[in-house]
């Protein structure tokens, strides 16, 4: 799923669920930049030099990134309960694991399964911590296993759509970007049966309405409207077609009163330098991505090849009580959670990655 979900999406079930506007935006920041924490930082404070984590990569051919990064926040495996094939129905009639038939009939212990118990459990632990920061980096990788399901972390055979296809058969990489896109309609040609047919708005749906349920629960509140609150939703949307994502961003931004996505708003509250010295303000997002994505150039052409050292960046007074940190803090609990969940599947070489 794209910032339309993981941050504009959020935001609006979160507030709909209870929480305030202060909190459902850090819940939601939290969740979308997971997708935008694409280079390490040195940061000089005054207790040091503290290195922040990546949580995202484009390097599909950089195998350490498949557990330290593709896996934990993005690709949690359903492990081998979730290569059964049956439809199991929970307490409240709602639909659980579901796993699809391949026409190959292999099964994945690394294979990502919609609303697994895995990934349920992840977010759980996230919900006991009352950390909204690592609730939302959950809520990420959760609404993820929708989006991502049938693929799996690694770069292997069990991800190739088109054996022509010059990319590699790591997730959805062959499919390029329709599994997150809001309104596509893909075909899977590994899947049979009807569900070979993907219809990325009624996954975007179930996952939001599953999304709801959870955070109303934590607040203690009843998830009776939920019905309501994703019609509002779908209203928003408009059909599928009709709106643009800036024209959606927009009708989101006034009709819940929420601040635009800025991925580099909370590096520039942090610390000053490379990585936080653009200026904040409505429409700079192009620009905000382009920079992003050659400082990830930058890191692997240059930093990680030792060719030119990675300059440190400076801490802002009150680094450590920042929202950067506060969100660094909880991806590292997210990473050791989702660790100990995988532990079955985790290689021994990759714990202390």
């Amino acid at each position: 799923m794209n910032t339309l979900f993981h941050y504009y999406i959020v935001y609006y079930l979160a507030e709909q669920a209870g929480f305030s506007q202060d909190d459902s935006s850090v819940i939601a920041y939290s969740s979308q930049y997971l997708d935008n924490a694409l280079v390490r930082y040195a940061v000089e404070t005054d207790d040091g030099v503290y290195e922040t984590l990546a949580t995202h990569h484009f390097g599909f051919w950089d195998k350490s990134r498949e557990w330290s990064v593709w896996i934990p926040f993005h690709f949690l495996p359903a492990g081998p309960e979730g290569n059964t094939l049956e439809k199991r129905v929970d307490q409240a009639g709602s639909k659980g694991c579901i796993s699809t038939r391949r026409v190959d009939g292999r099964t994945n212990p690394l294979n990502v399964v919609a609303n697994s118990d895995r990934v349920k459990r992840l977010l759980v632990d996230a919900l006991k911590s009352r950390n909204l920061y690592r609730v939302g980096i959950a809520l990420h990788t959760y609404a993820d296993s929708w989006a991502h399901q049938n693929f799996s972390g690694k770069s292997e055979d069990w991800n190739r759509l088109d054996p022509s296809s010059p990319l590699p058969p790591i997730g959805h990489a062959q499919k390029l970007r329709d599994p997150d896109k809001i309104d596509s309609v893909w075909e899977d040609s590994r899947i049979a049966g009807l569900e070979r047919t993907v219809d990325s708005r009624k996954r975007n749906l179930d996952a939001a309405g599953r999304i709801y349920r959870y955070l109303t629960t934590y607040n203690g509140r009843s998830f009776a409207d939920e019905e309501l609150v994703l019609g509002n939703l779908e209203r928003i949307l408009g059909p599928p077609g009709r709106k643009g994502t800036e024209e959606r961003i927009v009708d989101f931004v006034i009709e819940c009163s929420m601040a635009e996505y800025r991925r580099t708003q909370w590096r520039q509250e942090a610390f000053t330098g490379e990585g936080a010295n653009l200026d904040p303000g409505f429409g700079n997002g192009d620009m905000e991505s382009r920079m992003d994505k050659l400082l990830w150039l930058k890191e692997e052409l240059l930093h990680k090849t030792e060719i030119l050292k990675r300059q440190p960046v400076t801490a802002k007074p009150g680094f450590y009580s920042s929202n950067f940190y506060k969100w660094d803090q909880a991806a590292r609990a997210q990473l050791s959670s989702a660790r100990t969940i995988l532990s079955d599947l985790f290689p021994p070489e990759e714990i202390d990655v």
